[in-house]
């Protein structure tokens, strides 16, 4: 018997209709950040902030191309680094007093060598600030998913109360009223 009553109230009629329960979409702080940890922009995609998913891949492009640029460069300038460079591994090694440059817009300069060490260890600390600028956006991406997801949980209900209450009371050893300010919030339960 208990089998068959089971069967009947499992079974649907014909005519009626499937009730479909939507469960509201929650927020979980720890997630927002673990995933904006993983990949940037991850975290905003989450917290359901696709405005933000332009400026954070734009913000990664930028520092990419930024940080390739100074690449390509330093590595051009540290090979004809090398070559006005004495060596020290050979000592019969005798460095030109400058050496012939290719620019991008097409001339040719002469440089010394440490007008090539300027430049080499300048483009060397731009791509070095280009990688640690990567490091604090990533920082920032995480820090916004895990700021937006807590206030996105944030109860703005009108529930929250303050009562402002004035006190008087009569203090025996100095003989005299004392007023004061009484603050009382209530919060949501």
């Amino acid at each position: 018997m208990p089998i068959d009553t089971v069967v009947k109230v499992n079974t649907l009629k014909a005519d009626s209709v499937p009730i479909k329960k939507t469960i509201p979409y929650k927020i979980i702080p720890r997630q927002a950040t673990l995933k904006s940890l993983m990949i940037p922009g991850w975290g905003q995609y989450y917290n359901r902030q696709y405005w933000k998913l332009p400026l954070v891949a734009g913000a990664f492009i930028t520092l990419g191309i930024i940080a390739n640029y100074n690449n390509v460069r330093y590595e051009k300038y540290r090979a004809y680094y090398y070559i006005a460079s004495p060596h020290p591994d050979d000592p019969t090694y005798v460095p030109p007093a400058t050496v012939a440059v290719p620019y991008e817009d097409g001339l040719v300069r002469d440089l010394d060598v440490n007008q090539l060490k300027r430049l080499n260890d300048g483009y060397r600390r731009n791509r070095d600030y280009t990688y640690i600028g990567m490091v604090l956006a990533w920082a920032f991406n995480v820090v916004d998913a895990n700021v937006s997801a807590h206030l996105k949980t944030f109860d703005v209900s009108d529930d929250i109360t303050l009562k402002i209450k004035p006190t008087f009371e009569y203090q025996s050893f100095s003989n005299g009223l004392v007023s004061g300010v009484s603050l009382s919030f209530n919060f949501k339960k």
